[in-house]
């Protein structure tokens, strides 16, 4: 969009002026003067629809995947691909509020086949995927007189992962890689025949079929050796929106998901296998190594849950085959809810229920319990119920 500048339309008006006067006065210098006035901003409209074509831009947003509450930077790039030297720079680039305020900037001029950087700062406001721009920049001409607007369309993805609290200590005695010591000598001494067998399913290696066992049974069964080895733990994030209350990043769901992601990364560090659910029945993320790729999908999966306004899935998978212990983070929840919220037959179970909650139900089915609210610091309310014994069984 092309248009004159509050100088080049007081040029106009003051050239009109004086030429009118020159012509009237007979005066050929003035006149001259009133032409020159007049071709000034001419000219400048030349200049800056000529640059409308060489004009280019780029960007670059570090980091990509910024932590929330975490400060990043977006360096803009101009480049003046034109014979003529660029006025001065007005650079508008978009920032969602999730990442802050708009950033608005000025850019010296910029000299012909060369190009000029500015910075400004980002920050991880609420959790989340978003992006950074289009860019807007205004371009005058060097006098001043006329500009033009020039708008990009490239974007740069940016991913706010939820707030990571260091939850301190070992779980009991799990060494890394998420080999129980205790469950270890335990099968040790009673040997290998005697490792819990179960039936055999499609796709199971037959080199694990369990022959003493099948002979008892009568039936095909296999080795549990892969998850007698290895310990395993499900994350429960309350992801229903009737369990929470609040909005933004002081929302309760806010504080559940950090703390559920924080869990997470928590027993991720550990070595264990992880399974996230939400109670809405929806698998997060499925982790068997504690990798830095493992990593990054269980902070992209936690980053991009959103609540929802299904009821609390029947059946959440959390005494699966292995299963060490099952950590639920919960909203509000009511006293028929808290009944069919089952824990597995063995290992630990923990619980951080939103107050006021059903506590003394879900403690006589056996889960470890402790009430929190939005203000509550994470690192209290996992003292409370963080499991204490090799192993990690209760």
């Amino acid at each position: 969009m092309h248009a004159l500048t509050t100088r080049g339309r007081l040029l106009v008006a003051v050239g009109l002026v004086a030429a009118g006067a020159g012509w009237g006065l007979r005066q050929p210098p003035v006149i001259a003067v009133a032409v020159l006035l007049l071709v000034l901003p001419v000219l400048g409209a030349v200049v800056v629809r000529r640059s409308r074509f060489v004009l280019g831009s780029a960007r670059t947003v570090e980091p990509t995947r910024l932590p929330f509450g975490a400060e990043g930077e977006v360096l803009l790039t101009v480049e003046n691909g034109s014979r003529f030297t660029s006025g001065a720079l007005l650079l508008e680039d978009v920032v969602p509020e999730a990442l802050g305020p708009s950033a608005r900037l000025v850019l010296d001029r910029i000299p012909p086949r060369a190009q000029r950087s500015v910075r400004y700062a980002i920050e991880g406001l609420t959790r989340g995927r978003t992006s950074v721009g289009p860019l807007t920049v205004v371009v005058t001409d060097p006098f001043g007189t006329a500009r033009i607007t020039r708008a990009f369309t490239a974007t740069n993805a940016v991913l706010v992962t939820p707030r990571i609290v260091p939850l301190g200590g070992a779980v009991g005695s799990a060494s890394a890689g998420g080999h129980g010591d205790a469950l270890f000598r335990a099968i040790a001494a009673r040997g290998d025949d005697d490792l819990l067998p179960r039936e055999h399913r499609a796709g199971d290696d037959m080199r694990r079929i369990h022959w003493r066992a099948t002979a008892r049974q009568g039936e095909l069964m296999v080795r549990r050796e892969e998850q007698a080895w290895h310990s395993s733990v499900t994350v429960l994030l309350d992801d229903r929106a009737q369990a929470h209350h609040g909005a933004g990043a002081a929302s309760t769901f806010e504080w559940a998901v950090s703390a559920a992601a924080s869990i997470a990364v928590h027993y991720l560090g550990l070595g264990w296998r992880l399974t996230a659910l939400t109670t809405t029945g929806r698998v997060l993320v499925e982790s068997r190594a504690a990798t830095s790729t493992d990593l990054d999908l269980v902070l992209q999966a936690f980053a991009d849950v959103r609540l929802n306004d299904a009821p609390m899935a029947p059946v959440l998978g959390t005494d699966a085959d292995g299963v060490t212990a099952v950590v639920a983070v919960m909203g509000r929840v009511a006293e028929d809810a808290a009944r069919a919220l089952t824990r597995p037959v063995s290992g630990f179970a923990g619980c951080l229920l939103l107050d006021p909650g059903p506590h003394e139900s879900l403690r006589a089915q056996g889960w470890r319990v402790t009430s929190w609210s939005r203000h509550t610091p994470l690192v209290e309310a996992w003292a409370q119920i963080a499991p204490e014994v090799a192993g990690a069984r209760r």
